[in-house]
């Protein structure tokens, strides 16, 4: 039987296992957006008291980042999202200290800082939705999970930040180490935050490596429901690798010393991903003081205030953040103390029966698994 933890684990470290690729058709994030899920979610602050959205909004007056962890296969948390976009965009958020109107932006780490150009053009309306897909490199089901999202911004006309770091540097930074990225050209560099970027810390590697423990190197397909046999674990301390952190590479099988260098490069080319969107987050509110940032990242990046906080602490210290975690449950009306107290400022428990992780990457077209 799969542990509930390893579950937690696959969901919260699927980050960018995700291909990009062409999104679906736009009706269906048309649809997507008709969807109401609001009795399909509860929201707990960090100690486990009852809270609303509304609470989360407000509590966006006295900070200058919000960080949104999501299970990326959940669609009421991307339902939540956008409505914590759009409900950051009509409040007032008026400054006590000088009154006047804050400026908000949208950051997704689902857009790669080399694309930003082509994002801008998008929300100017230079380019076509179709030539906008084609050039942006989004994520699968872009439509689905984030459309609505950046319709809202660019309806409301504020800036949505390419945020993550291109994959292709991650990935050589996974084979190869973090001195590697000192070979590439001033302008790959530029899509990058300054090198040596900061290391993860002592806790986030520890949270990493015991994450490491529980991560199956193959996703799981069991359909929902039914639970995989002891044949189907993986085996007592055996390497485990999420996707989003391997080379193009198989990893090594074989020999201590490779396996370790391999992990090593892991959590150096999982502190890339969250320096470079730190560092997009806190250049846009060096650039722009006084804005409010709303950043949508998967879940590992930001719970219990370490990987992306810490470096928003350390490109602009005294930013004040504001941590939104999202955990899908059986049951959203009940908080365990001991799994979800900490996990953010806010915690947000969404009905894990509308997970749609076997449908999208164990069924084929026609729905056969």
């Amino acid at each position: 039987m799969i542990p509930m933890q390893r579950v937690q684990v696959m969901r919260r470290l699927s980050v960018c296992a995700l291909a990009f690729t062409l999104p679906l058709a736009l009706a269906t994030a048309a649809r997507a957006q008709d969807v109401d899920y609001t009795d399909h979610f509860r929201v707990y602050t960090s100690d486990g008291a009852p809270a609303s959205l509304d609470d989360i909004v407000h509590a966006m007056d006295a900070v200058d980042a919000v960080l949104v962890g999501e299970v990326h296969t959940d669609p009421v948390g991307h339902w939540i999202e956008a409505e914590l976009v759009r409900r950051s965009l009509s409040a007032a958020h008026v400054g006590a200290e000088t009154g006047a109107r804050r400026r908000v932006a949208l950051s997704l780490e689902m857009f790669e800082r080399d694309v930003q150009w082509i994002v801008d053009e998008s929300l100017a309306g230079l380019i076509t939705e179709s030539q906008f897909t084609a050039a942006a490199r989004p994520w699968e089901h872009y439509d689905e999970d984030y459309r609505p999202m950046v319709e809202a911004a660019k309806e409301a006309g504020i800036p949505v930040i390419a945020a993550n770091a291109p994959r292709r540097y991650v990935n050589r930074v996974s084979r190869l180490g973090p001195e590697a990225l000192l070979d590439l050209p001033p302008r790959a560099r530029s899509v990058l935050p300054p090198l040596p970027y900061p290391p993860a810390s002592e806790t986030y590697r520890q949270q990493w490596l015991a994450l490491m423990r529980e991560m199956p190197m193959e996703r799981r397909c069991d359909p929902p429901g039914r639970e995989a046999d002891d044949a189907g674990e993986a085996a007592a301390g055996e390497v485990e690798m999420p996707a989003h952190a391997m080379p193009e590479e198989a990893p090594p099988t074989e020999g201590p010393s490779h396996v370790g260098a391999f992990m090593e490069n892991a959590i150096h080319s999982q502190a890339l991903w969250d320096a470079a969107m730190a560092y997009a987050v806190t250049t846009f509110l060096e650039l722009n003081p006084g804005a409010l940032v709303l950043h949508m990242v998967g879940g590992f990046h930001v719970e219990h205030r370490t990987g992306i906080p810490e470096q928003v602490a350390f490109y602009r210290p005294g930013t004040r953040t504001l941590v939104v975690a999202m955990e899908m449950v059986d049951d959203v009306t009940v908080f365990d103390a001991e799994e979800h107290r900490g996990r953010g400022d806010f915690v947000i428990l969404t009905d894990e029966a509308l997970d749609l992780e076997y449908e999208r990457f164990c069924t084929d077209d026609s729905g056969e698994s």
